[in-house]
């Protein structure tokens, strides 16, 4: 018994005309400003794995091998390096296009056991600050690197750390020259592969009501541009040790992923580094009743401490 099967007559339309439509759209120029992101991500692992071939010694353990060594205390470079203040206001097209270019995506290269493989994958961003290679990013995105090699502890499958720009270019990291474990910002040095980072400026005087920008890749959203104010500026002493900590409070929206990603004044300047939220409960004993997130950042001054004048 032979049995066919159809479509109802509004199904078989439905389907054509869908047919129709993506044949059409297939047909017309997509805007470059549509980014296939995850495909730049799949070509850092390619860069990265050549690189490897021809770095053999530039992996993480190498980092943590030397990474007491390569922490300075003190000034890390000649102020003359950074980019000078911008003093054009720009409109928010104008300043993302700028901005992209400065802004980076922070991730890490692995082993994976199942696949059989290496694989490069984001977790955080950055942002360069000279065109030799120093990228600010925070603490806590590079401190497994700095504990392990304090405690002489090395992760298997751990092949090396990578920043990306833009246009997909990777550029492997070499060291770890600066932190602020209280701040929450660490100062690192990439290899530009032969090339230069397109450097942002710091803005070391934004205050309460500043207008900012924040441009971040929160959880995969690559290049993610959001904007509001600072809100506050606050400042803590312990006084058992006389450390402070400084925290300027913005209402730019970002989440996990955005850490160590620039926030940006009208003119393009990076006034402060994305650090953490803290979520404001009615009832914070049992996390009920949300009722705002404060977003907290490191101030752009304390990273233009670390340059000498």
């Amino acid at each position: 018994m032979k049995i066919t099967l159809s479509l109802p007559r509004v199904a078989v339309s439905a389907c054509a005309a869908m047919a129709i439509s993506l044949s059409a759209f297939a047909s017309q120029p997509v805007p470059d400003y549509y980014t296939d992101y995850p495909a730049k991500i799949g070509h850092v692992t390619e860069q990265l794995r050549e690189y490897m071939s021809e770095h053999p010694y530039s992996t993480t353990d190498s980092m943590q091998n030397h990474v007491l060594d390569d922490l300075k205390d003190g000034k890390i470079a000649d102020a003359k390096q950074l980019a000078p203040l911008r003093k054009k206001k720009l409109s928010a097209e104008e300043l993302y296009n700028l901005c992209r270019k400065s802004t980076l995506v922070f991730g890490k290269m692995e082993h994976v056991d199942f696949i059989n493989n290496d694989s490069a994958y984001s977790n955080a961003s950055a942002v360069a600050l000279t065109p030799d290679g120093i990228c600010a990013t925070n603490f806590h995105v590079i401190s497994d690197i700095v504990l392990r090699g304090a405690f002489d502890y090395r992760k298997p499958g751990d092949i090396t750390r990578f920043v990306m720009d833009c246009d997909g270019n990777a550029y492997p990291m070499q060291s770890v020259i600066a932190i602020d474990a209280l701040n929450d910002f660490a100062l690192i040095k990439v290899d530009t592969r032969g090339g230069k980072l397109t450097p942002a400026p710091l803005n070391t005087a934004a205050r309460q009501g500043t207008k900012v920008y924040c441009l971040s890749n929160p959880s995969g959203a690559y290049f993610h541009f959001t904007d509001g104010m600072v809100s506050n500026c606050t400042r803590t002493t312990d006084k058992r040790n006389g450390h402070t900590k400084y925290i300027m409070e913005i209402t730019s929206d970002y989440g996990v992923g955005a850490s160590g990603g620039p926030i940006y004044d009208e003119y393009g300047n990076i006034v402060a580094l994305v650090s953490s939220t803290f979520s404001l409960y009615a009832n914070p004993q049992q996390f009920r009743n949300f009722q705002m997130a404060y977003k907290q950042t490191v101030p752009a001054f304390l990273i233009r401490e670390r340059f000498s004048d």
